[in-house]
């Protein structure tokens, strides 16, 4: 067994143990479903997302144009929650369908580069826009749900699963940049050696991203 097939076995027997596993078993979901509003905190916490505070700050968007709450309590803040809560479920259960995705993109991608073939580039196209649409909308559940009580400092999974993320989603962006680039290139070759690396890399950090929520440590 060759080295690169052997990497791509690999990662689909992660990828398959970790769509198996039941939702209640999801360490961060379990973390999210246990957060709730103590009287003695503050309502919102000291540091949130550029986004976050955007929209879900104490003048953000929603508040102005009545989709949250004006008046911040206790009460209403237990409402976001749920709200997070529920945009978490979501942004799992479309993670995990993304990343199927790639593994199934990976697998044309690997025989268009072996032989060129007209329907299979549509197809490598059509699977590259799914990916696209489900990623970006995957992470604009992330970027754009109301903030947790507190933002946690120290080092855990979750912590390393927003760190993956940004070597994921940079991945994601280089590679659809190089993608274009090999449409109007006069000799692609070299440009499609390094959109498979990056692409490789980004599900690399992907699957790990997804293994980082999933297992405690």
């Amino acid at each position: 067994m060759t080295r690169k097939a052997f990497l791509v076995l690999f990662l689909l027997s992660i990828l398959g143990k970790l769509i198996a596993q039941d939702q209640p078993a999801d360490s961060l979901l379990a973390d999210l479903l246990q957060e709730s509003v103590p009287e003695s905190s503050d309502l919102l916490p000291e540091k949130m997302l550029f986004t976050q505070r955007f929209f879900w700050g104490e003048n953000g968007l929603y508040r102005k144009v009545g989709l949250a709450p004006k008046v911040l309590t206790s009460e209403n803040r237990e409402r976001e929650l749920k709200i997070r809560r529920n945009m978490f479920r979501f942004h799992q259960g479309l993670g995990l369908a993304t990343a199927a995705a790639m593994v199934a993109q990976g697998i044309v991608g690997a025989k268009l580069y072996k032989s060129y073939d007209s329907d299979l580039k549509d197809i490598h196209e059509g699977i590259a826009t799914g990916i696209n649409i489900g990623y970006f909308s995957t992470a604009l559940l992330s970027f754009t749900s109301p903030p947790p009580m507190v933002n946690r400092s120290r080092f855990d999974n979750i912590k390393l699963h927003k760190i993956l993320s940004v070597v994921h989603l940079s991945g994601m962006i280089t590679t659809n940049v190089l993608a274009r680039q090999i449409d109007d290139s006069a000799n692609p070759a070299n440009l499609k050696k390094w959109h498979r690396g990056v692409a490789m890399t980004t599900f690399g950090a992907y699957a790990l991203a997804i293994a980082s929520i999933k297992f405690e440590f």
